[in-house]
């Protein structure tokens, strides 16, 4: 059996992130261990997981790691193995409040995942795809903080079945701000 560092770097490398919060023990202990970890060195010799963990932490909305490592220097998009940045994760997975840190700390809107999505972009697609509770907040978070939004997405939403009809009209009404 894999001892704990190198299950972590297995699951960090495959982009199981759930997997990998269960392994650590739930997310209070993804939190401890993660940053501990970083503070005491021993990501130093895994750049490429240390910038998984970042993106990891983004996706499970893991707010206090994503502070952390910004604040120690970690690149916001240093991680994209799985094809998405942590903040085109946070968006994808509805973390509104990862969302707001990075938009708080400046972290650029603009940078496509490997599949030509900006961050807005990845937020629409989640919306009619993975649907989460804060996809709308999330939209108008990106929309507030300048995100380029193509006059197409007006039309392409109000073709999307959304099963929630206040996600639907908050979008919209975001959508219908930035064509003004």
């Amino acid at each position: 059996m894999k001892d704990l560092w190198q299950q972590v770097l297995h699951h960090l490398d495959k982009g199981n992130f759930s997997r990998l919060e269960d392994v650590l023990g739930g997310p209070q202990r993804f939190d401890e261990q993660i940053i501990k970890w970083f503070d005491t060195g021993k990501f130093k010799a895994e750049p490429e997981a240390l910038a998984e963990a970042f993106t990891c932490a983004c996706m499970l909305g893991r707010e206090k790691v994503v502070a952390h490592l910004l604040d120690k220097g970690v690149d916001a998009y240093a991680g994209m193995k799985t094809g998405l940045s942590g903040f085109h994760y946070a968006a994808s997975s509805g973390r509104l409040n990862v969302i707001e840190l990075l938009i708080e700390r400046s972290v650029p809107i603009e940078v496509e995942s490997t599949y030509g999505a900006t961050v807005f972009g990845q937020a629409m697609w989640s919306a009619v795809n993975e649907r989460k509770p804060d996809h709308a907040p999330i939209i108008e978070a990106l929309i507030a903080a300048g995100a380029v939004v193509d006059s197409g997405y007006q039309k392409w939403w109000d073709e999307q079945t959304v099963p929630s009809a206040e996600t639907k009209q908050r979008v919209a009404g975001a959508l219908r701000s930035v064509q003004k």
